[in-house]
């Protein structure tokens, strides 16, 4: 009786003493290498990103690794938002952990102060410059406020939202028939004259313009309502 038992326990100290002698990689490491794989690449475009790691299954049970960990992404484009940063072993066991990664960059983004509707012709007053986390903001965003003044919306926006380059349009500030101011440059010489805008025209758009004087008709670009520059 007493043979069977020492032979009994012999057996079940060898088939455990793998599994001792195994030891398990902290999860902590993982998330460490993908936090800071997430974190240089976004730093590389952004100043002061916000990095989130989501802690990993405390279940997950992998072999230490014995060589650096290897962090890489299969996404190329974007580098905000919820996105997973693979981590790879390569000796003694290869393994691979997608870990969940938020990264958060604040910025100033131009939203509406006040509900606007569709086809408003935006003023100063009608928008503020709010701190948002650009990687949410999946519509893009606009910075300058001045990009924005006098040009159109193409639908409602609510107080707070931020405005997206596709939902405004430019107001045509130039209009077909109208009398301008045809501005004429050549280096640091400028010469003024009255035209006929042959076209509408937002600011920054060409447009092509009779001289009242000369009768001829020139391209140039709209600078201001109004007013088109024409280089020389």
């Amino acid at each position: 009786m007493n043979k069977y038992f020492m032979s009994l326990m012999v057996s079940v100290i060898f088939l455990t003493n793998p599994v001792k002698a195994q030891t398990i990689h902290a999860l902590a490491d993982i998330e460490q290498t993908a936090f800071l794989y997430a974190a240089a690449e976004a730093q590389a475009n952004y100043d002061n990103p916000q990095i989130i790691v989501e802690a990993l299954d405390k279940r997950l049970r992998l072999q230490q690794c014995e060589q650096a960990l290897q962090a890489f992404s299969n996404t190329v484009s974007n580098t905000l938002g919820n996105r997973t940063v693979g981590v790879r072993c390569s000796s003694p066991t290869e393994w691979t952990v997608y870990v969940p990664v938020k990264v958060k960059v604040l910025q100033p983004v131009v939203v509406a102060a006040r509900s606007l509707v569709a086809n408003e012709t935006l003023s100063k007053a009608d928008i503020t410059l709010e701190m948002m986390d650009i990687g949410e903001l999946r519509q893009g965003y606009i910075q300058s406020t001045d990009r924005v003044i006098g040009q159109q919306l193409k639908y409602p926006l609510s107080m707070g939202m931020a405005l997206p380059p596709r939902g405004l349009k430019q107001e045509k500030v130039v209009r077909r028939g109208e009398q301008i101011i045809l501005v004429a440059s050549a280096g640091s010489m400028e010469v003024r004259m009255n035209g006929t805008a042959m076209g509408d025209a937002s600011v920054g758009e060409k447009v092509k313009v009779k001289n009242s004087s000369s009768k001829r008709v020139v391209e140039g670009i709209v600078h201001a309502p109004g007013v088109v520059k024409v280089t020389m």
